[in-house]
């Protein structure tokens, strides 16, 4: 591939590929049909101490093919884009057919959003070049304090095609960037790690990102301190990523007998305080899941999942929402051709448009615990309606630091955690969790138990 451009012939590959699926499905007794080819490069590139240890670069692409005759359906994935691989799985498609329902969404909902174009592929040599100008600038914020280490670059160029056999198609490319930063601090043994997405690696601006991760690394010199009982929480993005991730299944479809929100929401029918907005926000270029469409064809759009502690709407597929009754609102995730659309949200995100700056939410209880990071993944049983948080903080006394906190250790009524929430910042960054990208901000919650 070359470097720094989109290759030229993978356009014509992907529809090369569609076009031989097609031919063999218009032959047969399918009655609908949809084909899905797609194509990625990631490049990764590993650095310790500023020297190049390795680069590996993947490469991966291939067809998936749903079917419907009238009375089965069938799914079949195969890598490669030649005309073996469409032939195969097209077989494979037919062979591995069941009875059941059309699970493609009509012509009718199918349709597109416009999509700014995204940025180009970084050429060679960009991930050493901004993990230096990082190791200078995280030097610099800190006085020394604080070294770079290791350094872990992810770059990516992804394109895709979906057509139909109505005759209808779409097609997207985009490049996709993010860095993993180990720090090591001077008086303190262990590493500090922090994920960064990048939007646009031309714009990466290392001072910016130093401050993000310094601010924070910076934090765990302090003497240790500890405390318990009720105490006001602030939960850095990455804890409340976390906590919104645990909370993410409650924004699916599903059958009423096996629907927990109900059992979550307090009496005046919230799920959370006034503060909480949720959206899932998938055509915001700034967003790491982006595209003119869902994974099965529905134009992109952001879905109001939660107002101001409300509950609104669901995200389902499909075959989903027709199966709860639930409208059709584009909430298909397909990140593979291996995979079926399947139900899930893209970019769960904060709406941060009334929120506070991150300076005064810190300022703004007279004592609090600010949860740093997740020391786990942060769990729900949305059955009984509790959570469970583990994470290390600092005790602050308006902004001023008491101490340091290396585990902390919080339980109990998820409803109420949600409806203490009383401030959101405007401190919006994504991370990876286990349920997809979340874009969260920093949260302040009043008056939650603490054990330490």
């Amino acid at each position: 591939m070359p470097s720094h451009s989109r290759p030229d012939d993978l356009p014509a590959k992907l529809s090369r590929a569609i076009e031989a699926c097609g031919g063999r499905l218009s032959t047969g007794e399918a009655k609908r049909w949809e084909v899905f080819a797609k194509s990625s490069l990631t490049r990764e590139t590993e650095l310790i101490d500023g020297r190049l240890r390795r680069t590996v670069q993947i490469e991966e692409s291939g067809v998936g093919v749903r079917i419907w005759d009238g009375a089965r359906a069938g799914f079949a994935a195969i890598s490669g884009l030649d005309g073996s691989a469409a032939r195969s799985a097209v077989a494979a498609a037919r062979a591995g057919a069941a009875p059941g329902p059309d699970p493609m969404p009509p012509q009718r909902l199918l349709g597109l959003t416009a999509i700014p174009p995204g940025p180009r592929m970084p050429p060679r040599g960009w991930a050493q070049h901004v993990t230096g100008e990082l190791a200078i600038a995280i030097a610099s914020m800190s006085n020394g304090s604080l070294r770079l280490g290791r350094t872990v670059v992810q770059e990516g160029h992804y394109a895709w095609q979906l057509c139909t056999a109505d005759d209808w198609s779409a097609d997207h490319h985009r490049t996709v960037a993010s860095m993993l930063v180990e720090v090591l601090i001077s008086d303190r043994p262990g590493i500090w790690r922090e994920w960064i997405h990048i939007a646009d690696p031309e714009s990466f601006a290392a001072e910016a990102v130093a401050a993000r991760i310094g601010n924070r690394a910076l934090l765990t010199r302090h003497r240790i301190a500890t405390d318990q009982g009720l105490h006001d929480l602030i939960l850095h993005p990455e804890v409340s990523s976390q906590l919104l991730a645990a909370i993410s299944p409650l924004f699916l479809a599903c059958p009423d007998d096996r629907d927990p929100l109900p059992g979550l929401l307090g009496p005046d029918g919230l799920l959370s305080a006034y503060a909480l907005t949720l959206v899932d926000d998938r055509s915001d270029p700034m967003a790491p899941v982006v595209g003119p469409c869902d994974g099965e064809g529905l134009p992109a759009r952001r879905t109001l999942l939660l107002e101001e502690g409300a509950p609104r709407h669901r995200i389902a597929n499909f075959a989903d929402a027709r199966r709860f009754d639930e409208t059709p609102r584009g909430g298909a995730v397909r990140l593979s051709y291996r995979d079926r659309p399947s139900s899930g949200p893209a970019n769960l995100r904060v709406l941060t448009d009334d929120g506070m700056a991150a300076g005064e939410l810190l300022s703004a209880s007279d004592r609090a615990l600010y949860l740093l990071r997740p020391l786990a993944t942060v769990t729900a049983d949305l059955g009984n309606g509790t959570y469970s948080l583990i994470a290390s903080g600092v005790w602050l006394d308006r902004q001023r630091v008491r101490g340091w906190h290396p585990v902390v250790e919080l339980s109990g009524s998820l409803g109420t955690l949600l409806r203490r929430i009383d401030a959101v910042g405007t401190d919006l960054c994504w991370f990876q969790t286990a349920h997809g990208f979340v874009g969260a901000s920093t949260l302040l919650v009043r008056q939650q138990p603490v054990v330490g």
